[in-house]
């Protein structure tokens, strides 16, 4: 476990883990980023393979097995399982899990690019860090893609992932983040950190290109909404979601530097 508080306030919180033959190992990394979280992590790790999970998440009890029996089985320099969303309390009835909150699975053995790549769900051998780390540039809060910027380096450079749809991971969609307000502010923040993990710099015609491609973007949601409202109220969230996540990639493009 790392401590990310300067204070170091997880010492007496974790003093019961730290006995018996299974103990918990307290880290300490004061600067506030979660990818000098990670790093330091890794930097502590000696298997060799390294799983990760979000702390807001719970493991299904075959969760490890099932990683480690894929790892034996085939040869990946990784693995990324599913994150199952469930309700803490159901603040929005509309706002079903599947249609709004539930993200891709596959089958098993399934080739991963980026884009499903993250940190929340991941079982990777650790010589992949070996001259690799997460950018702190992409891990403050704004917009914590530090996962996904150094997923896609690895893969650019070559690395092999899958897909192991038995290692089950549970995510507890908190009172707060069950309103459309919440799912808006998601969707507008990922347009950004994907405009910023793939755009062009601001200047010439493919940054011209890409602001163009952002305002159509936000266009066409803005006059297809009208009707999507009237097709019930979960068509027309999807599309005012979608509005956002344009309108992040146009913000993104217009700051980028």
């Amino acid at each position: 476990m790392v401590d990310n508080d300067p204070e170091a306030s997880a010492t007496e919180v974790v003093r019961p883990w730290q006995e018996g033959p299974h103990a918990l190992q307290l880290l300490r990394e004061p600067r506030p980023n979660v990818a000098h979280v990670r790093n330091r992590a890794v930097a502590a790790a000696r298997g060799a393979w390294l799983a990760f999970i979000d702390d807001d998440e719970v493991a299904d009890a075959g969760w490890l097995a099932a990683y480690w029996g894929r790892s034996r089985r085939e040869v990946h320099d990784g693995w990324f399982g599913p994150v199952l969303p469930r309700l803490e309390r159901n603040v929005t009835p509309w706002l079903d899990l599947e249609r709004f909150y539930a993200r891709p699975r596959h089958a098993s053995g399934t080739p991963i690019a980026a884009a499903d790549a993250r940190t929340g769900n991941a079982f990777l051998r650790r010589d992949l860090f070996a001259t690799r780390a997460f950018d702190p540039a992409y891990g403050d809060p704004s917009a914590h893609a530090e996962d996904h910027e150094l997923f896609a380096r690895l893969l650019a450079d070559g690395a092999s992932f899958a897909w192991c749809d038995e290692a089950i991971v549970t995510e507890t969609v908190l009172p707060a983040h069950h309103r459309l307000g919440w799912l808006a502010r998601r969707a507008f923040q990922g347009g950004i950190v994907a405009t910023r993990l793939g755009a062009p710099q601001p200047l010439g015609a493919r940054f011209a290109l890409g602001a163009a491609r952002a305002l159509l973007g936000v266009a066409f949601a803005a006059a297809v909404l009208p009707a999507a409202v009237l097709r019930g109220r979960c068509a027309g969230a999807r599309m005012w979601l979608r509005a956002c996540v344009q309108a992040g990639h146009l913000r993104a493009l217009c700051t980028h530097t």
